[in-house]
C-alpha cells in the first residue's frame, strides 16, 4: 500500500512533485519530503496524508511542503481531533501563514522546529477558533 509509486500518485493529486534532496526547489509544487510523506502514509494511511496535503494546499500556503510543516500539520490532525472537527477549523487554518510560522518556530527553538511549529499551530487555532464560535476547544 505504501509504495513509492502510490505516494507519487497521491501527491500528484495535490500537484506535488518530489525532487532529490540535493536538488534545489524551484517551484511551489516541489518537495524534498518524500521520506516524511512515505512515513506518514505508512503509519497513518492515505486518508490522513490527503488531509494533511489538503490543509497545506491553499493559495497562501501551497509550497510549504517541507518535512517540518508536513509533520507539524500531521501532529495537529492526530493530536487535536476536537479542534480539527470544529466547524471553524478549516476557515481559520486557511488564514495561517505556514512559512511565517515555521520561521517563528525556528527562531523560538532552532533545535526542534517541528514540534515548536505544531505547538504554535495548535495555540493559534485554539485561540482563533474559540473566538469565532465560543466553546471549549482545547
Amino acid at each position: 500500500m505504501a509504495s513509492g509509486g502510490y505516494l507519487d500518485k497521491l501527491a500528484a493529486e495535490y500537484g506535488i512533485h518530489f525532487v532529490a534532496p540535493a536538488r534545489r526547489i524551484d517551484g511551489r509544487n516541489q518537495s524534498k519530503a518524500r521520506g516524511t510523506c512515505q512515513a506518514l502514509l505508512k503509519k497513518h494511511g492515505p486518508g490522513h496524508l490527503r488531509l494533511v496535503f489538503g490543509l497545506i494546499n491553499t493559495p497562501v500556503n501551497r509550497g510549504n511542503w517541507s518535512s517540518h510543516v508536513l509533520s507539524a500539520v500531521s501532529w495537529l490532525v492526530l493530536n487535536k481531533p476536537e479542534l480539527v472537527e470544529h466547524p471553524a477549523f478549516v476557515s481559520q487554518f486557511d488564514l495561517l501563514r505556514l512559512d511565517e510560522m515555521l520561521e517563528r518556530a525556528k527562531d523560538i527553538n532552532p533545535s526542534a522546529p517541528t514540534i515548536t511549529l505544531a505547538v504554535l499551530l495548535a495555540h493559534e487555532l485554539d485561540v482563533s477558533v474559540s473566538a469565532i464560535l465560543p466553546g471549549k476547544v482545547a
